[in-house]
């Protein structure tokens, strides 16, 4: 018995790697000039296996690039290229990958294997030419690498690696799995058109050919052609009938669209069909939540429960239809009900406004504060919670306190920062404002947010109106159709008394968000401009809404102005 009978037992003790290659040929012409391997290349080699079952890897593929190169056998240099491929090893597996394609050309793994890992040295063109060279031998190969090596790929690269690969296109029409992954490299690269030419061309070929009526579906849809990407899932749907991944994406695709209704509709036919699946009834129940068909809804929910599956978001969404019914203890059951999940901060929002709605103030600080001490991850968030509570409840010295302290543990949190921000101006500490929203674009110069309130509060509270012009246009550009920053601006221009352009301004900004503020501004204007009649109307509309805004009260204390 010979060394090469006994390696083949042998080789299937070998690590649990993702085959190129199959076990060499016995074919005469492919055996190396040493037809018997010697005890030192069989001891290296049988190293290498036990290596490889302790995870010893770089061992294992040490030995077997060495003896590659010492044997010329094409099944070690095999073998030798998986390992490396699969350690991530990537120039072991490029010198791997040129040995196997000297040894043994006419083997389409092999070629594929050097395709592959020149790709990742950036050397299209050959590994074009190399994949091609594998397809003439095998034209139906697997080429799924293609679209997984473009996942980590530069713009500029993927690129290359297409024009390389263009070519391909036509010459292998019949190949499914080269067309669907240079259509899926386009998606990549956010060549739209290209990807769906190649899909649908595709589709005209292979109409079984399940993957490709999914990516086309999605490339309409990251077009915004719902509509088109629905009309696509229907007809992969007339020869995959009750698939149900197809109809999931319809289902999403309809909400999209906007048609919740329809949606809705197929969420309950794939629940018919799939009674016991959990992802299935928690967004049929949100649809039935957003039609406001809150029996529905609740039913769903309560399947949910009763089937031990997203037991949070069951209570979550349990817990807003009671609330909404004005079922309070219900919901707050709900909401405390939950052990984690998306909602779960949401969660406890809630809880809060439940408690200040029922006048225990106390109650609302006691809760967020014990969750403080038992969710580490989510500390920040408490604090800010905390902050709301004692802010809606004007103790703003307390808020103060808290903030420092929580800045203490979290100094660059932009959140917290901004919040100590918005406590100092209540406080008419304009210093400590404006340290802190410096202190907020310093970390992020983009910070919209941070660039328009400190814009605005020197525009509003003192006189250095050139230096709030520059910060809010600046947020402006950010964020060009910001109601708040357009308020802003109109009320800086107010202020160096441009009223015309104030006006134009806050015009736009009461369109966008008529709010009490806002609405408080544009009267001012208004009533500068001597259009008394439309400055009252404004303000008793937004009176009428919002009666308790102190805005509103201070602007017309201040003008004088009896409604």
């Amino acid at each position: 018995m010979t060394n090469r009978v006994l390696l083949v037992p042998l080789f299937s003790l070998l690590l649990a790697l993702p085959s190129w290659a199959a076990v060499p040929s016995d074919d005469p012409e492919k055996k190396t000039a040493d037809d018997e391997y010697s005890v030192n290349t069989f001891y290296a080699l049988l190293v290498a296996e036990m290596a490889g079952q302790r995870q010893l890897y770089d061992v294992a593929l040490g030995n077997y690039l060495l003896e590659s190169h010492r044997t010329q056998d094409a099944g070690v240099t095999a073998r030798a290229t998986q390992i490396a491929q699969f350690i991530g090893a990537d120039q072991a597996a490029l010198d791997a990958a040129t040995l196997w394609v000297k040894l043994d050309a006419e083997n389409p793994l092999a070629q594929q294997a050097l395709s592959s890992e020149l790709v990742k040295a950036a050397r299209f063109s050959e590994s074009a030419l190399h994949l091609q060279k594998a397809l003439d031998l095998e034209p139906m190969l697997n080429v799924n690498f293609i679209s997984l090596q473009g996942v980590d790929m530069t713009e500029g690269s993927r690129e290359l690696w297409l024009e390389s690969l263009t070519p391909l296109v036509s010459r292998y029409k019949e190949n499914q799995a080269l067309l669907f992954n240079i259509a899926s490299l386009h998606q990549q690269q956010n060549n739209l058109e290209q990807a769906l030419t190649i899909c649908t061309e595709l589709l005209k070929q292979h109409p079984d050919f399940y993957p490709a009526w999914s990516l086309k579906a999605r490339l309409q849809a990251t077009g915004q052609d719902f509509k088109g990407a629905i009309k696509t899932i229907n007809q992969a749907l007339k020869t995959f009938k009750q698939d149900k991944s197809f109809s999931l994406l319809k289902a999403r695709l309809l909400i999209k669209d906007k048609d919740i209704k329809q949606a809705s509709k197929v969420f309950a036919e794939l629940h018919e069909q799939h009674p016991n699946d959990a992802h299935i009834l928690l967004p049929l129940a949100l649809t039935q939540l957003e039609l406001e068909d809150h029996s529905a809804a609740k039913l769903s929910l309560q399947k949910l429960l009763n089937l031990h599956q997203m037991q949070s978001e069951a209570h979550y969404y349990l817990g807003r239809i009671e609330q909404y019914q004005g079922n309070d203890l219900a919901a707050l059951n709900h909401y405390l009900a939950m052990k984690g999940g998306r909602e779960y901060l949401a969660a406890q929002g809630a809880i809060i406004n439940i408690h200040m709605k029922q006048g225990n103030h106390s109650q609302a600080l006691n809760h967020i504060r014990q969750q403080r001490t038992i969710d580490n991850e989510n500390q920040q968030a408490y604090f800010l919670m905390e902050v709301d509570i004692l802010n809606r409840s004007g103790e703003y010295d307390a808020s103060l306190k808290v903030l420092n302290a929580a800045l203490k543990a979290y100094q660059d949190s932009t959140d917290l920062r901004y919040s100590r921000a918005m406590v100092a101006e209540k406080l008419g500490n304009l210093d400590q404002l404006e340290k802190d929203l410096n202190h907020i674009i310093s970390l992020e110069p983009d910070n919209a947010t941070a660039l328009n309130a400190l814009g605005y509060t020197l525009a509003d509270r003192t006189s250095r109106l050139d230096e709030a012009l520059v910060l809010i246009e600046k947020a402006l550009q950010l964020a060009p159709k910001d109601p708040a920053i357009l308020d802003s601006l109109g009320w800086v221009y107010f202020r160096m008394g441009k009223l015309k352009q104030a006006l134009t301004l806050l015009e736009q900004a009461f369109a966008l968000f008529p709010d009490a503020e806002v609405a408080a501004h544009l009267g001012e204007v208004l009533w500068a401009l001597e259009d008394r009649a439309q400055a009252k109307a404004i303000w008793s509309k937004a009176l009428n809404k919002t009666p308790d805004s102190d805005i509103l009260k201070d602007t017309l204390l201040r003008l004088e102005v009896d409604l």
